[in-house]
């Protein structure tokens, strides 16, 4: 299922745009270590003709499943673009990639994709005041013994060159 918008239908005024679209079909290549698009994306969009293009407005949401950067505990993040807007011009843009109109429709799936990729969490954290994996338990110190690393640094220190 794609955003496809049939541009005969603007003729008669902009057209409302409401319902979700799986992620894996909205970003079916997204691959990362700590943030997985498992939720569908919300979107309530209003497409509207301009003289030079189309200008879709709206919201976009959807909720991440990520893995904390500090503690690797797993967490749901809530992602929303409540201010969602894009101008799509008519004619292609040299050095363009995506072509999102073609023909009567326009296809409205890149355009939402790019913005859903441009506000993924690079490091995401469970909570602003997490304070990453917790130390070494003492138990395990004391079974390793207490001058296991200074032993070695000793030897060292007798070697005489």
């Amino acid at each position: 299922m794609s955003l496809k918008v049939n541009l005969k239908h603007l003729e008669n005024g902009p057209v409302e745009l409401d319902d979700s679209i799986p992620a894996p079909e909205l970003v079916p290549d997204f691959q990362d270590e700590l943030v997985r698009l498992v939720h569908p994306v919300d979107y309530e969009l209003k497409v509207e003709r301009q003289s030079d293009g189309l200008l879709v407005t709206g919201r976009l949401a959807t909720r991440l499943e990520c893995d904390c950067a500090r503690c690797l505990k797993t967490f749901i993040l809530p992602l929303e673009l409540p201010e969602f807007a894009a101008l799509i011009p008519f004619e292609k843009v040299e050095g363009e990639e995506m072509t999102v109109i073609d023909g009567d429709f326009a296809d409205l799936t890149p355009v939402v994709r790019e913005d859903i990729l441009l506000v993924l969490p690079t490091s995401p954290l469970c909570s602003l005041d997490c304070r990453g994996l917790k130390p070494k338990t003492e138990a395990r110190d004391l079974h390793l013994g207490e001058s296991s690393s200074a032993s070695a640094w000793s030897a060292l220190d007798k070697l005489k060159l």
